[in-house]
């Protein structure tokens, strides 16, 4: 069900405070709605592993609900089913994520249930186990996903062994098979904590009601040492350690086939390392993959190299960014025979754009979709608390939305190109395809 907002999202709308125990708490009124979403993060992601514990802060994010003091999985679940309300809790690279939603009168019960399972989770060992062949089961499948395999290797060949951007959030089957939950409880412990915790609730609400509803349940988590994860001094490191463990050019593209018996179709990911979000370039580079992978049915790239040449099932190019840098990757699937001609027709586009500044009328209409396209994401409360997330995790501002389409605006053609040349003339790509066995050309 739709339930755009009315109103506009800046600092005249947006109640941002904070709770005694440290929790920020971003709060938007939407009246058109009469549901209530609420979405939250904080420092419990991957980046706090090690390699011999990939998969770690994955499990205990999926574990929180699994078992308290108080109520038991099934308990939990029954309280979420008699009000029509949904909760759920996940982890990646960076921090550790939950998102529910319900009716607005039924707040108070999602906020105490979410309370609930971020401070008390018990991590009975039963529930963990379960889960934990869960887990497995669902690398056991993504093992057997050409794109999911060559995406996987490509990360891991790009970034260090050593770097948490390096390996999957939900780990490897030999990793996770052994973790125990003992693991989890002490994760849980060194990393949980409400001074490391920013919730947003968007719906049918007053941030006055919102505020004394979530003093009442988020507010009684008793906060621990550590502080909110922006001036964590283990956070810091971790971002730090990341970043400086984050592999350099060396101008030599590095190839690897994952081969995959009984597969039929190849998948390759190419790409180079990027840019973090908080990079000048980043809003040129947004507008330039907009162009190169994403406008229409698949931008430059999926025009030339699925519909005029028909070498690729499917061709895009795509953007990643984040407090850590991430990659710039361009990806097809193709059938086997076509795969180096589809890998240098998706290059030759990419090398267009850095060398051409695009027209001023496809320059036009990429903006234009990309502002345009901005209302979409604000149809329902998740999205827009998704936002807010997304706002106070990069310290856009409360007035984002304002600014947003004005930096769209300003990008240039020349600011467009120079974005993809200072990534994409690199020639120290590196290339991962994963599909039926073949002889290697690169040896």
């Amino acid at each position: 069900m739709a339930t755009r907002s009315q109103h506009r999202l800046n600092e005249s709308t947006i109640s941002r405070s904070e709770l005694a125990n440290g929790a920020t708490l971003l709060v938007y009124p939407n009246p058109s709605s009469p549901s209530v979403a609420i979405s939250g993060y904080h420092a419990a992601g991957s980046i706090l592993e090690t390699r011999d514990t990939a998969g770690l802060a994955s499990l205990t994010a999926d574990a929180l609900n699994r078992g308290t003091p108080s109520r038991s999985f099934l308990e939990f679940s029954e309280a979420l089913d008699d009000v029509g309300a949904s909760l759920g809790f996940h982890a990646d690279t960076e921090h550790a994520a939950f998102g529910g939603r319900a009716l607005a009168e039924d707040l108070e019960i999602l906020l105490t249930l979410a309370t609930d399972n971020l401070a008390n989770a018990t991590f009975p060992d039963v529930e963990v186990t379960h889960l934990r062949d869960q887990t497995l089961a669902g690398i056991a499948y993504a093992e057997d996903n050409p794109a999911a395999m060559a995406n996987r290797r490509f990360r891991e060949l790009l970034y260090s062994d050593e770097n948490p951007n390096g390996w999957p959030a939900e780990g490897y089957q030999q990793t996770v098979s052994r973790l125990e939950p003992h693991n989890l409880r002490d994760f849980h412990a060194r990393t949980y904590s409400p001074s490391n915790l920013v919730v947003a609730v968007v719906g049918a609400v007053e941030p006055a009601r919102v505020f004394d509803l979530a003093t009442a349940t988020i507010g009684t988590w008793p906060s621990s040492p550590y502080p909110r994860w922006f001036r964590s001094e283990e956070w810091r490191q971790a971002l730090t350690s990341a970043e400086a463990s984050a592999p350099t050019s060396e101008s030599l593209c590095r190839r690897e086939h994952v081969p995959m018996p009984g597969k039929t179709q190849t998948e390759f990911v190419l790409g180079w390392l990027g840019f973090r979000r908080s990079d000048p370039e980043y809003y040129a580079a947004v507008v330039a993959n907009y162009i190169l992978g994403q406008m229409g049915l698949g931008g430059r790239i999926g025009t030339n190299v699925r519909d005029t040449q028909g070498l690729a099932y499917h061709a895009t190019s795509s953007l990643d960014a984040s407090l850590t840098t991430q990659p710039w990757t361009l990806r097809a699937g193709i059938n086997p025979a076509n795969l180096d001609r589809a890998i240098e027709a998706s290059l030759d586009e990419a090398l267009r754009l850095a060398e051409t500044p695009p027209e001023s009328e496809e320059l036009n209409l990429t903006k234009q979709a990309l502002i345009g396209s901005l209302p979409l994401r604000l149809e329902r409360n998740e999205g827009i608390a998704g936002v807010l997330l997304t706002m106070e995790r990069y310290s856009l501002g409360l007035n984002y939305l304002d600014e947003y389409p004005d930096r769209i605006r300003h990008v240039s053609a020349a600011a467009v190109s120079g974005a993809t040349a200072r990534i994409m003339s690199d020639p120290g790509y590196t290339l991962v395809t994963a599909g039926p066995e073949f002889e290697d050309p690169s040896g």
